[in-house]
C-alpha cells in the first residue's frame, strides 16, 4: 500500500511540474508568425498539401532501380568527375544499362505518393524512396559523363532524364526528399559544363532554379510537423522559443544575398545547417557552368555574380571565383575554378 502510495505521489508530482512548464499560448503565438516568402504560419503548411497517390511509372522506375547491380564504382566515379577541374574525363568503371529508366523519365511524368497534410517527418517509406531516388539520378549522371566522353550528344538525354526526376520531387515537402531534389540539380549543373556543345535550352530552367526557396517551404514543413506533434501534449517554452528561432533563421536566409553564408544550427529536427551551406554556394556554381559554356562557345563571361561577395574572371584558360567556399564532408562539390581551355 505504501509503495502504491509512493507511486501515484510521483506521478502527481511528475503532471504538477509538466502543467508548471506547460505554455501554450506561447507556443500559438510562435506558431502564428508568418514565415518569409509570403510562406504562412506553421497552421497553413498542411492545408497546401493534398494527399497524392502514386502513379504507375513511378512504380515501374522502383522497380527498373531496384533491378540495379550494387556498384560503388558507379557513384566514385561521378563524385570524382563533379570534383575535378579539368574539361576531360576520366577514367570510368563498366556502368549499367539505363535505357529503360532514361527513356520512361523522358516519356512519362512521375508521380510519388505524398499523404497529404503534415505527416512524420523521415519516414521509413520516404528514407527508401530517397535512395530509389539518387540511385537513379547517380547511375544515369554516370551515362551522361560516359558518353561526353566519347563526344556523344545524346549524353544530354540522360542529364534531361535526371532533371526530370528532380522536378518529380519538387511536390514533396519534406527537407529529405527537397535536399535529394537540390543534389540532382547540383550534380546536373557540376557535369553540364563538360557535354558536347551546344547545351540545350532545358538547361537554363536547372541554372535559374532556386534552391534557396524550395528548401525553406521544406524547413518550414519540418517545424510544422514538430509543432503539430507536440503543440497538444507538450505546449512548453522551449517549443515556443525554438519555432521562433527556426523562423528567425529562415527570414535571415531568405533576405542573404552572399554565396559564402554560415547558417546557425536549427533547434527542431535534423541539423540542416550544412545544407544551406551547399545551397548558397550552388549559386556560384551554377555561375560557374554558365561562364565555362559561355568561354567554349568562344563568348566572352559575365564577371558580376548573383553573390554580393564575390565575382568572375579568366585569364585565358581557368575560370576563376574570387573567393573558395568549402563544403563539409561528405559533400564534393564542383570546384568553383575551372580550367576551361588545355
Amino acid at each position: 500500500m505504501k509503495k502504491l502510495l509512493l507511486i501515484v505521489a510521483v506521478i502527481a508530482l511528475l503532471i504538477w511540474v509538466v502543467s508548471w512548464f506547460r505554455t501554450p499560448a506561447a507556443v500559438a503565438t510562435s506558431a502564428a508568425r508568418p514565415w518569409p516568402g509570403g510562406l504562412g504560419t506553421l497552421e497553413s503548411v498542411g492545408d497546401r498539401l493534398p494527399p497524392l497517390r502514386a502513379n504507375a511509372a513511378s512504380v515501374k522506375l522502383t522497380t527498373l532501380v531496384k533491378s540495379l547491380p550494387k556498384n560503388e564504382s558507379v557513384d566514385e566515379f561521378v563524385a570524382r568527375e563533379i570534383a575535378r577541374r579539368e574539361l576531360t574525363i576520366g577514367a570510368m568503371p563498366a556502368l549499367p544499362d539505363v535505357s529503360a529508366m532514361r527513356e520512361l523519365l523522358l516519356r512519362e511524368p512521375i508521380v510519388w505518393e505524398r499523404p497529404g497534410g503534415i505527416g512524420e517527418i523521415g519516414d521509413q517509406a520516404t528514407s527508401a524512396r530517397r535512395v530509389v531516388q539518387m540511385t537513379a539520378a547517380r547511375s544515369l549522371v554516370a551515362g551522361a559523363l560516359a558518353k561526353a566522353r566519347a563526344n556523344d550528344p545524346a549524353a544530354w538525354e540522360d542529364l534531361r532524364a535526371v532533371w526530370n526526376l528532380a522536378r518529380s520531387i519538387d511536390p514533396q515537402p519534406q527537407m529529405m526528399e527537397q535536399t535529394a531534389a537540390f543534389a540532382m540539380a547540383r550534380m546536373i549543373n557540376a557535369v553540364a559544363w563538360k557535354m558536347p556543345l551546344p547545351a540545350p535550352a532545358w538547361l537554363g530552367e536547372v541554372q535559374s532554379r532556386d534552391h534557396v526557396r524550395r528548401m525553406l517551404d521544406a524547413f518550414q514543413y519540418q517545424a510544422a510537423s514538430y509543432w503539430e506533434n507536440s503543440a497538444q501534449m507538450f505546449p512548453t517554452k522551449w517549443l515556443a522559443d525554438s519555432i521562433e528561432h527556426d523562423r528567425r533563421i529562415a527570414e535571415s536566409l531568405f533576405k542573404e544575398t552572399r554565396c559564402d553564408v554560415n547558417a546557425p544550427m536549427n533547434d527542431l529536427g535534423v541539423d540542416v545547417s550544412s545544407f544551406w551551406r551547399r545551397a548558397f554556394r550552388s549559386r556560384a556554381e551554377t555561375e560557374a557552368t554558365a561562364n565555362a559554356l559561355r568561354v567554349r562557345e568562344g563568348k566572352s563571361i559575365e564577371t558580376r555574380s548573383r553573390c554580393s561577395d564575390g565575382a568572375w574572371t579568366f585569364d585565358g584558360t581557368t575560370l576563376r571565383f574570387s573567393r573558395e567556399i568549402a563544403t563539409a564532408v561528405p559533400d564534393r562539390p564542383m570546384p568553383l575554378t575551372l580550367r576551361v581551355q588545355p
